[in-house]
């Protein structure tokens, strides 16, 4: 019966479901959904983190429009006036 060989190969489907479940919904696969649903929020949640409180990225266009050397002036004094374009030290 091609019927019982299907519903064998597809998982179990119980007497109640309609139609729409016995065809696409397959309970054999809810652990991997689940498995990836948890690695796409887990990687979600460090993406924004990081992007958040990275001293490197900037979000406002104040901060975007100094150079690197203007970002460190208060921390390291005088950073700004030894930097030159083109020259590494």
């Amino acid at each position: 019966n091609p019927a019982v060989a299907r519903r064998a190969m597809g998982g179990a489907a119980s007497a109640g479901d309609s139609e729409f479940e016995k065809i696409w919904i397959k309970r054999d696969v809810y652990p991997i959904v689940f498995v990836l649903g948890v690695g796409v929020c887990f990687c979600s949640y460090t993406m924004a983190r990081f992007s958040a409180v990275h001293p490197e990225v900037q979000w406002n266009k104040e901060k975007k429009s100094k150079s690197v050397a203007q970002w460190y002036e208060s921390k390291y004094p005088g950073t700004e006036a030894t930097a030159k374009p083109g020259i590494r030290h």
